[in-house]
């Protein structure tokens, strides 16, 4: 792919990277004011190639649903605190109506590319993680967003959810969750999307294979100092 080379001069707003964070913020604050100037450097050549490409993200922590890093501790009361998925959940419950108002306007067109359900599963072994999940799942399960979610410790009905976890596993306990509504995200993808739309808005310009080297804070906001990898150019913006 050829790089992109537009260039804002003194934009309002640079973006520094292509990834998710960039893009949503990017196609939001035109949205919001359509009189800004949004310059967006991007190192790599073709855009949103580094956390956010799809086989670098798994694509399911962005709800809160099945990533038990979410709600790590169990008190010694036996309760588990799930404040941070609930948290995480609606902030993705945002993102979900940003995306789809982006799609009912023309930002975003097919966004199957993108996002499709999928459903989100939990499982552990042992007797211990069998008692942290049963929390986990009581904690979860009292809050509407996770009212559908399901527990079971019976091999039939996990093995119905996902063959492979029981198959030729030993007899020790197991347990698992299951939520239906999940949902399997490609940010990669959706930064593409978002950033194709914003290139081709006035006074926007999207550069990769650009490296932002230093910021340097001024009276009135900031200097960005950027190399062209292809060329070697430095400019200042």
């Amino acid at each position: 792919m050829k790089p992109l080379n537009q260039h804002i001069e003194n934009p309002d707003v640079i973006l520094i990277g292509s990834g998710i964070m960039s893009s949503n913020l990017g196609a939001l604050l035109k949205r919001l004011d359509p009189k800004l100037s949004i310059q967006v450097y991007e190192v790599t050549t073709e855009l949103a190639q580094e956390a956010s490409h799809g086989w670098n993200n798994a694509g399911t922590g962005h709800a809160g649903i099945c990533e038990l890093s979410y709600t790590p501790t169990q008190a010694a009361d036996g309760t588990v605190d799930v404040s941070n998925a609930i948290k995480i959940f609606e902030q993705f419950e945002k993102t979900r109506q940003f995306w789809a108002s982006a799609v009912a306007e023309g930002l975003i067109a097919n966004p199957k590319d993108f996002i499709n359900p999928v459903q989100h599963l939990s499982f552990v072994h042992g007797a211990k993680w069998v008692d942290y999940l049963r929390a986990r799942h009581t904690g979860m399960s009292a809050h509407h967003f996770f009212r559908d979610m399901a527990f079971s410790t019976d091999r039939a009905i996990i093995g119905g959810w996902a063959p492979l976890l029981t198959e030729q596993r030993p007899e020790v306990p197991i347990a698992a969750t299951y939520m239906a509504t999940g949902t399997d995200v490609n940010f990669g993808e959706a930064s593409r999307k978002l950033l194709t739309w914003l290139g081709q808005q006035d006074h926007c310009g999207i550069a990769s294979n650009h490296r932002v080297t230093d910021l340097d804070k001024t009276a009135t906001g900031w200097t960005a100092n950027i190399r062209d990898l292809a060329t070697g150019q430095l400019r200042k913006n």
